[in-house]
């Protein structure tokens, strides 16, 4: 179903990334007059976005808002076309995320040196924003949705330009990837770490920051919703800090080989997810969740070669900020 209602006048739309059901999504708000996506996923999922919308009783050009929690392509990259379809939208974004929107030439170019041919396949277009139609958030600024509201939240770690979005009164934050990637409800939070600019200690902050919204429930963009937040959260920090190390520890070698390293990790990550469906009540997941399916869906969402060349970047990033302090304190080299 592409439209799976999450409470009144809110769905999940499955935009079935790479044929892939439940690992990416984008969420619908109605309220009154009023109509909004928190994501658009990529251009490569497009029909499914509008399948969702019409699913859920609407189309794409009732949408008055559209909200993008930060500006990965299979978050933001169809927001464009998405706009053009909706002429009474605008753009809601962080604001170091207006500029990629407007011109998203340099965000495409840095994918098509990581992505090669699969950049069609993948992500499809990636259509410019009209900057007159994009609203720079900053940290509380608010989003008016008939008699509904959201609130971003800068919430850096995962990239500098992410924001949650907390609707007080449903009790519910719409988390992007500062929360994690949680596939079918699994007891299984995997972190997602892609480069260039992880940080770890924002991150772990921004962990804090959703912490203190008591949120009944955080809804993911990888995938659903997930109401055992203090759970969810600790076991994100978890495995986060736990791989971080893990990876850190394996390219620091004298032999380090960063292709081992990430063969390592989709091990390690396959070994894991067996595990904590293992331990996982039986009636708690949905029917062919199996091990194999997850690890493929997780993967999919989370790649292990994003995840070490992120923490790779994070450690070139940490020990030049511990350089350019220590020298700022007159610890540096005579």
């Amino acid at each position: 179903m592409p439209a799976t209602p999450l409470g009144p006048g809110t769905w999940c739309l499955d935009l079935e990334f790479q044929g892939y059901r439940g690992a990416v999504a984008a969420f619908l708000l109605a309220d009154g007059e009023a109509l909004a996506l928190v994501e658009t996923g990529p251009g490569s999922t497009l029909p499914a976005l509008e399948a969702g919308v019409r699913d859920a009783g609407f189309a794409l050009e009732q949408l008055t808002a559209v909200a993008v929690t930060h500006v990965h392509l299979d978050h933001a990259g169809a927001a464009g076309a998405v706009l053009a379809r909706a002429p009474r939208a605008r753009l809601h974004v962080h604001p170091r995320g207006v500029g990629h929107m407007v011109d998203p030439s340099r965000l495409v170019a840095s994918a098509a040196r990581i992505y090669g041919d699969r950049m069609d396949r993948l992500w499809g277009a990636f259509a410019p924003v009209p900057a007159e139609r994009v609203v720079a958030l900053a940290d509380g600024d608010r989003v008016p949705l008939g008699e509904r509201t959201l609130v971003a939240v800068h919430t850096p770690g995962h990239a500098v330009h992410h924001a949650a979005f907390h609707e007080p009164d449903a009790g519910d934050v719409y988390a992007g990837d500062v929360a994690g990637v949680r596939l079918a409800g699994a007891p299984y939070v995997r972190p997602p770490t892609p480069p260039p600019d992880v940080d770890l200690d924002a991150w772990q902050a921004s962990v804090g920051r959703l912490r203190a919204l008591r949120a009944r429930r955080l809804l993911l963009t990888h995938f659903g919703e997930a109401a055992d937040v203090d759970w969810h959260l600790d076991d994100l920090l978890a495995r986060l800090f736990a791989w971080s190390g893990w990876i850190e520890g394996r390219l620091e070698a004298p032999d380090a080989d960063l292709v081992r390293v990430v063969d390592a990790l989709g091990e390690r990550a396959r070994r894991e997810v067996a595990r904590a469906l293992a331990a996982a009540p039986p009636l708690a997941l949905p029917e062919g969740a199996t091990a194999a399916h997850l690890t493929a869906g997780y993967e999919l969402a989370t790649p292990a070669d994003m995840t070490v060349t992120g923490v790779a970047r994070w450690m070139q990033v940490r020990a030049r900020r511990d350089a350019e302090r220590a020298l700022a304190l007159g610890l540096g080299p005579a």
